[in-house]
């Protein structure tokens, strides 16, 4: 099991990825106010970057503190729920767990001021970011893991729009105590 290890390398991911830090970050005052553009100053460069980080990217499912007067964009990671795998057993016809190995499932939530998502579809901008962060060929870490479900977040702060990435990743341990 490496989940303490998995959850420091999405993290460091995301917030050593500039656009996705900008998509977080900017927020558009009209339909042409793009927050990739070169002349706005990188997230990573502002002054007040810790803080800033902080808020954007947020390991737990911490959305309480949003509200309308809230001005950017949020990413919520945390682990869900963990499984064991199953085996097939030939001989009984049944499946049966395995204590030695299991699926961990990375939730990845999206939460974004309605009235920004309404301007460039935010949501789905980030949501596809991510999707490029967690995937990047250069990250041999993440070679495992696999996309499970999206879907809308319902209990949302007022004013807000929010979407759950969850991906799976297996894991296997060693057993203990057993000598043949």
């Amino acid at each position: 099991m490496k989940i303490v290890k998995n959850i420091t390398e999405f993290y460091h991911s995301l917030i050593n990825n500039e656009k996705l830090l900008r998509l977080l970050y900017y927020i558009p005052k009209d339909p042409f106010d793009d927050p990739l553009d070169e002349s706005k100053l990188d997230v990573s460069q502002l002054p007040e970057k810790e803080q800033i980080l902080n808020n954007l990217i947020v390991i737990g499912d911490k959305s309480n503190d949003l509200s309308l007067e809230t001005n950017f964009c949020r990413i919520c990671l945390y682990t869900g729920p963990r499984l064991p795998q199953k085996n097939y057993l030939k001989n009984i016809n049944q499946f049966t767990d395995n204590p030695y190995s299991s699926t961990q499932q990375y939730i990845f939530d999206i939460y974004t001021p309605d009235s920004v998502n309404n301007i460039d579809f935010r949501i789905d901008w980030l949501g596809e970011v991510l999707n490029e962060v967690l995937f990047q060929e250069d990250i041999e870490e993440f070679g495992d893991l696999r996309f499970h479900s999206g879907l809308p977040i319902t209990n949302l702060p007022k004013g807000f729009v929010g979407y759950r990435w969850s991906y799976i990743m297996p894991s296997g341990q060693q057993p203990t105590g057993y000598r043949s």
